[in-house]
């Protein structure tokens, strides 16, 4: 089934400024505008527009080393950032979680797309807490599971996958995680993220235990 995304009920952040947060949440060291820049492969007037959108929000740069302004990073993160779906699928299999994430990213790179793994199973390889019940995908192509063995679901309640294609190559760029995992992870950001977007306490708690980790500089 394809769902239609709802807008956010705030601003929504650029996909320059989502990344760039992405990149400073997680920063131990004092941080230069030329360096952020070469970093994004973005033009420094862009990203010093970027600094003056976070100053607002009493977010400085070169302080984004300490934790109180991580922390701020990753509630601003969750509040205004949206990622840039062009379609959501709603698949179901009863495999074990994991195995059946791996076989999807395994189908959807045999295919030529590009993946990563988000929330829930995501968070079992960074700060675990939870056993994973319904897992997002990220990639830039548009494949529907029903040939890697998937059955396509009505609803999140009946999926065990989420398969968002989008359109921001930004948000598939794999994130070293301190765990071997058998598929490509997401930001640890994007994670939390979605743990708050699924919803339910207890992915509550695991978003605040991943935050925590983020927030202390122990990724």
């Amino acid at each position: 089934m394809t769902v239609e995304m709802e807008r956010p009920k705030t601003r929504r952040w650029g996909e320059a400024t989502s990344r760039a947060v992405r990149l400073l949440a997680v920063r131990t060291v004092p941080t230069l505008q030329v360096d952020l820049a070469r970093e994004l492969g973005i033009t420094q007037p862009r990203v010093s527009q970027i600094g003056r959108l976070l100053a607002t929000e009493d977010v400085r740069f070169a302080d984004v080393h300490e934790a109180d302004q991580r922390a701020r990073l990753v509630l601003l993160y969750a509040l205004h950032h949206a990622p840039a779906v062009v379609t959501e699928t709603l698949w179901y299999d009863i495999d074990p979680s994991h195995e059946q994430v791996a076989r999807a990213v395994a189908y959807l790179v045999e295919a030529g797309a590009v993946a990563v793994v988000s929330a829930d199973a995501a968070p079992d390889f960074v700060a675990p807490w939870r056993s994973p019940t319904l897992t997002v995908i990220y990639t830039n192509l548009d494949a529907p599971l029903d040939s890697a063995g998937f059955v396509p679901a009505m609803a999140r309640g009946e999926a065990s996958i989420v398969l968002r294609h989008v359109s921001d190559p930004s948000l598939l760029e794999p994130w070293q995680a301190p765990r071997e995992a058998p598929f490509p992870l997401a930001h640890p950001l994007q994670q939390i993220w979605d743990l708050r977007d699924l919803g339910g306490e207890d992915r509550f708690e695991a978003s605040e235990r991943l935050m925590r980790r983020v927030v202390m500089g122990t990724l």
